[in-house]
């Protein structure tokens, strides 16, 4: 009986794999056609750095991180001072685990524009992985300042707190975490865990 049981989980869970791989396969199908169609006309579009993005973001969709990487290329040759080429860059580097690389565009995305509240929350999450916490911390900040709408916005400054053992203020953020999405059920075990920290200090 429990062979049987095994047996019919083993083939259900095989189905749900073979369901998601078609799925996927499907979805890379359809982005391949639209690369397809939008190199098909790039000709008359190659004076628009937008054009470009668009390929470069199609290209990062079949995680063809040296297809974006040429089309972005091209965009900059257009358009150096664009931010949105540097914020391109960042995530392509990110994504390849380039921290350092996705820094120095983000710098160079937050100095064309510094009202963005978008640069600052990727250059805070970039700093994150770089065991920056007291400098993530201050780019979350940053992004709240401009934008305090985002409960992404405080549970990342709320991690980066937890990191620095600013138990309270970590906590303080994961409520309003949970102020702004009730759903965030990871708030609120975190919140659990930190009070258990403050009550050991």
């Amino acid at each position: 009986m429990q062979n049987q049981t095994n047996s019919k989980k083993s083939t259900k869970d095989n189905s749900m794999t073979t369901s998601i791989d078609l799925k996927k396969k499907s979805e890379e199908i359809e982005v391949k056609k639209q690369l397809e169609r939008f190199e098909k006309y790039l000709s008359y579009f190659d004076d628009q750095p937008s054009y470009f993005l668009v390929l470069a973001n199609l290209k990062l969709q079949i995680e063809d991180i040296e297809g974006a990487l040429k089309y972005i290329d091209e965009a900059y040759k257009l358009f150096p001072k664009a931010e949105f080429i540097y914020d391109m860059r960042a995530k392509i580097s990110y994504k390849m685990k380039d921290y350092n690389g996705a820094l120095m565009n983000l710098n160079q995305a937050i100095d064309i524009n510094p009202e963005n509240e978008l640069y600052y929350f990727r250059r805070g999450k970039v700093l994150f992985c770089l065991k920056i916490y007291s400098k993530a911390n201050e780019d979350y900040s940053k992004a709240i300042e401009i934008n305090s709408s985002k409960d992404i916005y405080f549970y990342n400054r709320a991690l980066a707190r937890g990191c620095l053992r600013d138990f309270e203020s970590a906590i303080a953020d994961l409520e309003k975490t949970l102020e702004l999405n009730p759903n965030k059920t990871r708030a609120k075990e975190i919140i659990i865990e930190l009070r258990k920290l403050l009550n050991k200090q």
